[in-house]
């Protein structure tokens, strides 16, 4: 604020150049005292006659030079007149106190009647001018300091060191007024401007207080400016907060060489504060409001500043939050992640398991169906062994019996040996009778023939279904094996999905604790996005009532531009232009912010902004925290499921412990299947052995009784020979008898064994039946195992599946999550600056509003009305000093006042 108030002071100084430039300028070709009135505008020669009443009233323009000696001490004072008789009147009256008037141009005469002068005027101007004596309103001293000694001008001429001059203004003309109804005094507002031209070859460092110094490369043109006595009559002193210093004098300072001065000239003039237009610029009550807006727009901007640094805070408490929750949800998801990979894992043995299985099944089953096959074939074989077996017997029977006759007719050869050589006829008959017994035996040898190759026939039959039975339960076993590995495996991979599933559920429980920390963290967020926005409102409120009012500032510093502009249209300066151009470039600055403060500028745009990204972000956090919670269902959904899947799992782990069980018992069962089989063929091996040497016995046997039938008959053709050798024939009847003995014991010895082999050929048989009726239900069993294992591997492959979208989904989440986190981290190192610029911003706000804005319009709220009736009164106090030397009561006019003061060379 007190910038801004040097700077209004400055620009007010700087339009009391308007005359400094013309009255250098005059000071440089004046060389004689012979006043400028007499060279005034001789152009205007136009014929009085054609001039007409323009409706105005006569108005003097009077210009007082004051004609100083190098000390500044008054030697004479010139007034020049200039009566403009705008009406066209023919006489003109006047009022002046001067002596020694002259008409300077044209012959216009007048009369004089004490002050009172009446001019000839006959529509024209009157130019005249006069002396006087009587004292200035404003006194102009100069004073001379060389090195810190006050000197005199004439006594340093040639002299070189650091110079001081210093330019003071006493304002003489005070006027009582009635301000907010009081009176009081005040001076007359005086501007004075004063300028001197200096040599660049004596004058070095120049500086100067309260004015400018120009160089045009040759000479430097020193300005300076000042306002007699209007400090103490405004009285801006008793405004707290205003700090504004009116300058009353003008000084210069320099490295001098050689010391000399030209002429100087200061201009003093009152016309600025006499066209104030405050009544038409000023209104109290809208200034008032304006201030009370713009009060009530600072508090509302410090309560939106306030309201925005809560919403931040809690927003940054609130970003805390939702980084924590997102740490526990990161460290929920890389249980989960880990988990899953373990399950996935697992689940993938698991699957390897299960096709070990289902291949071992199928492989089990193929070993089933043989050994099947062979049980078949042995069944089939060992009834035909045992139908050859029957026969066997059947034929031994009659060999037997063939044998038990033989024997018996060896007993009666025997007990008819003696009576052989009595008589032929009984030897025929026993002949005829034994060739008979040759028959029998021929057919029971023929039988037990056949009964031999049937029994061959069965004993290859059984040996190729022991074959069959032993590579079956061979294939059995090894299946049975691969079963029981695939078990083992099963379980094992049962186990990691069991491990793994445990894992994915702790996984789940961090991840809902995670979730409900993010929507902790979120509903936080939420309230500090609520409050945010309403501080946002509350700003973009205060922004537009802050533009509001410094459009009106605009509008006033506009109007003051306009009053500079057509000041230096009448008078330029270089002073008044760059004053005119600063004070341009203030309102075009003032006007970017309040472009910036209306809608659609950058700060409202900004504000509304801010205030849309609230809502947004409110908005975005309550879908935020309605996802939260769809994440929560989903999470105690996912809980959920993981402990069902836990209780299969484990369901699945016991399931498979009792599988490897039982394959265990069934590979055991197996590889004894397949030992039983090994010794069963090897027992039908023998059995072969054993049926073979039986066919060479049996062979022998046959020939042997086709000879003993051969011998029959030839004992029957030779009967005639018998009684030649019946001795030879006892011998051998003997003999025949005792092998007929031996044949019948070894024919009862295989009498019985082929009763035995029978008895253990049905044993056999039975236990055939049995084997292929266990066989078949284990086969039947097998294709259920098949597919049950098939089953379970497609599902199981199911669940791998799965597992491997569980796991690359976790990793994904997992992976979302960490960016979340980065994101957080993001967001809450955003809101703690943002909390930071805030409480800033809430500060600064704070301090302008109770140090700038408060005390301003607290002070101008109770100076302003004073401060308005000061410079009205002023005005009015300048418009009343319109004279020097006096001026009719019908005539305005104006007066400026012109010091010369010589120099020193």
């Amino acid at each position: 604020m007190k910038k801004l108030n040097k700077i209004m002071a400055a620009l007010m100084a700087a339009a009391v150049s308007a005359g400094a430039t013309g009255s250098i300028a005059y000071a440089n070709n004046s060389k004689t005292e012979d006043t400028p009135a007499e060279t005034k505008d001789k152009a205007q020669t136009a014929d009085s006659s054609a001039r007409e009443n323009n409706g105005e009233s006569a108005y003097k323009d009077e210009t007082v030079y004051v004609l100083c000696n190098s000390d500044s001490s008054v030697k004479n004072v010139v007034v020049s007149d200039w009566l403009k008789n705008a009406p066209a009147l023919t006489s003109i009256s006047d009022i002046s106190d001067l002596s020694d008037i002259v008409n300077v141009k044209g012959d216009e005469t007048f009369e004089v009647s004490g002050s009172k002068i009446r001019w000839k005027a006959d529509g024209d101007d009157i130019y005249y001018k006069g002396n006087s004596n009587k004292e200035l309103p404003v006194d102009v001293t100069m004073e001379y300091f060389l090195d810190g000694k006050k000197v005199t001008p004439e006594s340093i001429v040639g002299k070189s060191g650091h110079l001081v001059i210093r330019w003071t203004y006493k304002n003489n003309q005070k006027v009582k007024k009635n301000i907010n109804g009081s009176e009081k005094e005040v001076y007359v507002p005086f501007m004075a401007a004063s300028a001197a031209l200096l040599s660049t070859d004596k004058y070095l460092n120049v500086e100067v207080t309260n004015g400018k110094v120009i160089s045009d490369g040759e000479k430097l043109i020193v300005v300076g400016m000042a306002f007699p006595g209007l400090g103490e009559s405004l009285d801006l002193g008793r405004i707290e907060g205003l700090d504004v210093d009116i300058p009353e004098s003008f000084e210069l300072s320099a490295d001098v060489r050689g010391f000399e001065m030209n002429t100087s000239v200061t201009v003093v003039s009152n016309e600025i504060f006499s066209q104030l237009d405050i009544d038409k610029s000023v209104d109290i009550d809208d200034v008032m409001g304006k201030l009370k807006e713009l009060s009530d727009g600072a508090e509302k901007l410090t309560d939106g500043t306030a309201s925005l640094y809560d919403g931040v805070k809690k927003l940054n408490g609130g970003a805390g939050d939702l980084t924590a929750g997102i740490d526990k949800l990161l460290s929920g998801s890389s249980e989960l992640k880990n988990g899953a990979a373990e399950l996935d894992s697992g689940a993938k043995k698991l699957a390897d398991g299960a096709k070990t299985l289902s291949d071992s099944t199928g492989t089990f089953e193929a070993g089933l169906g043989s050994a099947k096959d062979g049980s078949a074939k042995l069944k089939d074989g060992i009834g035909q062994v045992s139908g050859g077996a029957a026969q066997l017997s059947e034929g031994i029977g009659s060999a037997k019996n063939g044998s038990g006759a033989l024997v018996e007719g060896f007993g009666k050869v025997s007990a008819g040996a003696d009576a052989l050589s009595s008589g032929l006829k009984d030897a025929k008959t026993g002949s005829d009778t034994l060739t008979e017994g040759f028959k029998k035996v021929d057919e029971g040898a023929a039988a037990l023939k056949t009964g031999a190759d049937t029994l061959s026939g069965g004993v290859g039959a059984l040996t190729d279904g022991s074959k069959q039975v032993k590579d079956g339960s061979a294939q059995l076993s090894t299946g049975a094996a691969a079963l029981n590995e695939g078990a083992a495996k099963l379980s094992e991979s049962a186990g990691q999905m069991s491990a793994g599933i445990g894992s994915a559920k702790s996984g789940a429980d961090s991840l809902a604790e995670g979730i409900a920390s993010a929507k902790t963290g979120a509903d936080a967020l939420a309230v500090g996005a609520d409050t945010l926005s309403a501080g946002a409102s509350q700003l973009s409120d205060g922004i537009a009532q802050a533009g509001a009012s410094l459009d009106t500032t605009i509008a006033a510093n506009e109007q003051a531009l306009a009053a500079l502009q057509a000041l230096y249209q009448q008078s330029p300066s270089q002073e008044l232009a760059v004053a005119i151009g600063t004070l341009q470039q203030t309102i075009d600055g003032q006007k970017q912010i309040s472009a910036s403060m209306a809608e659609g500028g950058a700060l409202s745009t900004g504000a509304a902004s801010v205030k849309s990204g609230a809502t947004q972000l409110g908005g975005g956090l309550g879908q935020l925290s309605t996802g939260l919670e769809a994440a929560q269902g989903g999470s105690a959904a996912l809980q959920s499921g993981l402990k069902t899947l836990d209780d299969g799992g484990k369901a699945l782990a016991a399931g498979v412990s009792q599988l490897s069980g039982s394959t265990a018992q069934l590979s055991k069962g197996a590889a004894d299947l397949s030992t039983g089989a090994s010794a069963l063929d090897s027992g039908i091996g023998t059995l072969a052995g054993g049926s073979s040497q039986l066919f060479g016995g049996l062979d022998s046997l046959i020939k042997g009784i086709q000879q003993l039938g051969s011998g029959n008959a030839s004992l029957n053709a030779g009967l005639g020979q018998l009684s030649q050798g019946a001795v030879d024939l006892s011998g051998g009847i003997g003999q025949l008898s005792n092998g007929a003995a031996a044949l019948d014991s070894g024919l009862a010895q295989l009498s019985q064994g082929s009763l035995t082999l029978n008895g253990g050929l049905g044993q056999l048989s039975a236990g055939a039946a049995d084997l292929d009726g266990g066989l078949a239900k284990l086969y039947g069993g097998s294709s259920q195992l098949s597919g049950g294992a098939k089953t379970l591997y497609d599902s199981i492959k199911l669940l791998s599946g799965g597992t491997g979208k569980l796991s690359s989904g976790s990793t994904a989440l997992y992976s979302g999550i960490g960016t979340l986190k980065e994101g957080g981290k993001t967001l809450a190192d955003g809101t703690q600056k943002l909390e930071n610029g805030a409480k800033e911003l809430n500060d600064g706000m704070i301090k302008f509003n109770d140090e700038g804005i408060s005390v301003l319009t607290g002070a101008v709220d109770k100076a302003l009305p004073e401060m308005i009736d000061t410079f009205k009164a002023l005005r009015e106090a300048s418009q009343e000093y319109n004279s020097y030397s006096g001026i009719s009561d019908n005539m305005d006019g104006s007066v400026k006042f012109i010091y010369l003061v010589d120099g020193t060379k």
